[in-house]
């Protein structure tokens, strides 16, 4: 089931936006939500900063 997105981010758009077979396996790898600690937050928002860079080295945005 779809949630309503009116007032969801792009990610979670982009999120449903996938096949519910995709969703449904990226939950199972996933696990239950836990909270994250402050380093896994850090490295979450490097690897995305790392990942937007190599984006702009490239051209694509």
């Amino acid at each position: 089931m779809i949630p309503d997105l009116t007032n969801a981010s792009a990610e979670t758009r982009e999120y449903y936006a996938l096949s519910e077979e995709i969703r449904t396996a990226a939950k199972a790898i996933a696990g239950p939500p836990r909270p994250m600690t402050h380093i896994e937050v850090l490295l979450a928002i490097g690897t995305a900063i790392a990942n937007e860079r190599e984006v702009a080295k490239r051209g694509g945005r």
